[in-house]
């Protein structure tokens, strides 16, 4: 329990368990292992650490969280979390931590005050957030995100403590953010800094002892658990699939406005599952009636896109022979295919 935000001993059994692979699908798909295979009872320390890769939380929108061009030009990757909360970039300069519980020992803020003081004890004058966020003054070190079951509950984080934040600020921005309209969460923008602004002895190493040293003053003795990369081999590949990347987003609507020298444009492509559902385009309401053929190539690429999944290559395979016949139509699809960058 907490005293004055600070931690006090319980006597849950503690384990801690630190990964050996870079790999952001084998590592969440561990702690995914994790929460369903360890007793209910005991309290277990998760250190990870991903090559670069953005993480989006369960119910976001990879569209609007990140510049998915910007992320394969860089070779970063992308992955979706269990657990809710908002966007991340990994890379090896920051260290993820995973706080499993039992369910009725779970508090926000608890994890989070392990942490801070974890900072504090090296020297980082670090406090928790509103949010449940770790910060250093008006700086956030890391966010918190969470996952309950009806007896397991975790906390997890990443700490920036040496991150690539121009890359993070990069492939967290998407042009397109504001025309897509999305039922899913999106994440709150907070300024970052890495510990390293604050301390030149902190690394991956030094963090993740000094956490340990916390957890262990928290939940007492603390015993070693062996990571094991194909602990949960079905569960690795499911997370990498374009199906559980793409086709788990909410439901979204992306709105374009198009200048052609014929006409204006306007289109509401809606998707659901990560699938096109239902495609709205048109000239505004009161403009000149179109020619036929320009008709005809609306009509075309409306009737086609249902079904496609929402992505650039199936849409421009789908559009490819209208294109091919209709000046106009191929206009049309460079345009929507520009949505896609």
């Amino acid at each position: 329990m907490q005293v004055g935000r600070r931690l006090v001993h319980t006597a849950a059994r503690a384990q801690c368990v630190v990964s050996t692979s870079t790999d952001p699908y084998v590592n969440l798909a561990f702690e995914d292992w994790l929460l369903r295979n360890t007793d209910a009872q005991t309290h277990v320390l998760y250190l990870w650490r991903n090559r670069p890769t953005v993480v989006i939380g369960r119910n976001q929108n990879p569209w609007k969280e990140c510049d998915l061009g910007k992320l394969q030009e860089r070779g970063v990757g992308l992955a979706r979390r269990t657990s809710g909360g908002g966007a991340v970039y990994h890379d090896l300069g920051n260290t993820n931590y995973t706080v499993l519980m039992p369910r009725q020992a779970f508090s926000r803020d608890r994890c989070a005050v392990m942490v801070a003081e974890a900072l504090q004890q090296a020297g980082i004058p670090a406090h928790v957030t509103a949010r449940h966020d770790v910060a250093v003054g008006a700086r956030k070190v890391s966010g918190s995100a969470f996952r309950l079951t009806s007896s397991r509950a975790f906390h997890h984080g990443t700490m920036l403590i040496d991150a690539d934040l121009a890359g993070l600020s990069g492939c967290l921005r998407s042009r397109h953010a504001d025309a897509i309209d999305a039922r899913g969460v999106d994440s709150v923008r907070s300024p970052v800094a890495n510990l390293r602004d604050f301390s030149w002895t902190i690394d991956h190493g030094t963090f993740c002892a000094a956490v340990r040293a916390r957890f262990a003053a928290a939940f007492g003795p603390v015993s070693d658990m062996p990571f094991d990369p194909n602990a949960n081999a079905e569960m690795r590949q499911r997370l990498a699939t374009w199906d559980w990347l793409y086709g788990q987003t909410p439901d979204f609507v992306h709105r374009l406005d198009g200048f052609f020298g014929w006409a204006l444009l306007t289109a509401a492509i809606s998707a659901h599952r990560g699938y096109i559902s239902a495609v709205d385009l048109a000239p505004p309401r009161h403009a000149s009636a179109l020619p036929p053929h320009v008709q005809a190539a609306i009509a075309d690429v409306r009737r086609l896109l249902p079904g496609t999944r929402y992505c650039r290559d199936d849409v421009a395979r789908q559009l490819a022979p209208v294109s091919a016949r209709s000046p106009h139509a191929a206009e049309i699809s460079d345009w929507i295919l520009s949505a896609f960058h």
